[in-house]
């Protein structure tokens, strides 16, 4: 009889796995996981501001701009909200992509869909990418719109537009760039740069001598490190920029 039930427990335990790493299949899983995350690690701040924010959904929240001095540029109700910035644009790492440029001419199941639309129906490689939590930081609504997915970089004088926050919109050699605070952001930023890099191939538009300066000048700090070990353990998408070698 004991030997039975033993045969019967070591069959349940086979079929069940130990650990049930899966990516997020959405952008709105992806988000969803992140504010869950942000909240029990209890980093609740956004990543080119520094503002605190409070969680009033599912996947977003209303940030406190007057603890951190930010003021909106033009859009009072997008600076309030939390919104998810991909860190390297998902243009960037799709646009080369048939599913991107072609879209129904060669999808017919596309039907009518945008290239990041069609290319997350029928583009698993690209769904990864795009639903990596290990490039998606909070930000205030209005700055992750104004950032869209122009490439960082050093933007000539101060052009402050947002009040306090040390995060400049302005025109280069290269064109148009945004330019992140000067502090521990840029680190961060960084990591996320060379680990899509690394990972997915993606073109991060920014010399990776400065990308590189950015990583070293600014070590990954306690929160950055275990939100990487929760991703990593959750997920299966492994940081080294940040975890070291697997």
């Amino acid at each position: 009889m004991l030997r039975s039930v033993t045969f019967a427990l070591l069959a349940v335990l086979i079929c069940v796995p130990a650990s049930a790493q899966e990516p997020p299949s959405t952008f709105q899983a992806a988000k969803k996981y992140l504010a869950d995350l942000h909240e029990d690690i209890g980093h609740l701040e956004t990543i080119y501001c520094g503002c605190p924010y409070e969680r009033t959904t599912a996947s977003g929240g209303n940030i406190d701009r007057e603890s951190c001095g930010l003021t909106a540029r033009k859009n009072d109700t997008r600076s309030d909200r939390v919104e998810w910035e991909h860190v390297v644009p998902a243009s960037w790492f799709g646009q080369t992509r048939a599913c991107w440029i072609l879209k129904d001419e060669v999808y017919p199941e596309c039907d009518g869909r945008s290239g990041r639309d069609c290319c997350q129906r029928v583009n698993p490689a690209f769904t990864l990418a795009h639903n990596d939590p290990n490039n998606l930081f909070p930000s205030s609504g209005e700055v992750n719109g104004d950032r869209s997915n122009y490439p960082y970089g050093e933007v000539p004088g101060e052009i402050r537009v947002y009040g306090a926050c040390d995060f400049e919109m302005g025109v280069a050699s290269v064109g148009k760039i945004a330019e992140p605070p000067d502090g521990s952001a840029r680190g961060t930023l960084a990591r996320a740069m060379l680990y899509m890099s690394s990972t997915y191939g993606a073109d991060i538009r920014l010399p990776l001598s400065i990308v590189w300066q950015w990583h070293i000048d600014h070590p990954a700090s306690p929160w950055e490190i275990e939100r990487a070990r929760r991703i990593a353990a959750d997920t299966g998408l492994w940081n080294r920029w940040i975890l070291g070698s697997d």
